[in-house]
């Protein structure tokens, strides 16, 4: 096939992919589907702007024949983008299984001393915090120091505060997320993303097999693991 017929290949693929996202009730130009789509899912919502320019491009393809023939023909890089868009409709890359991990999780009424000794020796930054089996909450270490900062005016560390007394301060009791199994590494993007536009800082993204947070946890993701996220999306097909 030459570049035109491939893609106008890949264009059907994506309109196709789209109806299915929006599944309208009456018929919808290919504009209006990305427009939809775009508040729907977060692959669309990231390649909007392509998706539109090559709804003109495929314009000037299908109308612009003489004899039959294709007179506007799109060049090698055009042709790989909008494959490579379809490619990730029909398929879109997983967070899982590259971000499955075991997860250390505390409990609401252990000390927080456990805590700490937990994330020093393991360098992390966060612990997802159960009760009866269920997680309720994220302890980061940017909490521990705000708690620590209000023991330092009162003169008094407990060394036996329990979890649950610390995560009083948190910042925000919504620094975390819980997704599915099949999340897709768009949607994980996406709410860092969108939290950081709200001026929020989304600590991270637990996973579980279908995102409730009475499931065992299968993995985790943070702001840290976000060039890893990237690097994973540069080389998907």
């Amino acid at each position: 096939m030459n570049n035109a017929e491939r893609f106008l290949s890949a264009y059907t693929g994506i309109e196709q992919s789209l109806n299915k996202i929006v599944a309208p009730d009456r018929f919808m130009r290919f504009f209006e589907l990305v427009r939809c789509a775009s508040r729907i899912a977060p692959l669309v919502r990231q390649y909007k702007v392509d998706l539109l320019e090559f709804a003109e491009l495929r314009n000037a393809i299908v109308h612009n024949r003489t004899d039959g023939r294709i007179i506007a023909e799109p060049d090698d890089e055009a042709v790989a983008v909008i494959e490579r868009i379809a490619a990730h409709l029909l398929e879109p890359p997983l967070v899982l299984p590259l971000f499955k991990k075991k997860v250390l999780a505390v409990g609401m009424k252990q000390q927080i001393s456990e805590a700490v000794k937990i994330l020093y020796r393991r360098s992390l930054f966060q612990l997802p915090v159960s009760d009866r089996g269920v997680t309720v909450a994220l302890l980061t270490t940017n909490t521990i120091t705000r708690w620590l900062g209000e023991c330092y005016e009162r003169e008094s560390f407990p060394r036996d505060a329990a979890v649950k007394e610390v995560l009083e301060y948190t910042e925000h009791i919504d620094n975390f997320k819980i997704l599915g199994a099949e999340a897709t590494l768009f949607e994980v993007q996406d709410l860092f993303y969108r939290y950081y536009q709200r001026g929020r800082k989304l600590d991270a993204i637990l996973l579980t097999d279908s995102g409730s947070p009475s499931e065992p946890l299968l993995g985790i993701v943070t702001m840290r693991d976000l060039p890893l996220v990237q690097k994973a999306l540069a080389r998907a097909t």
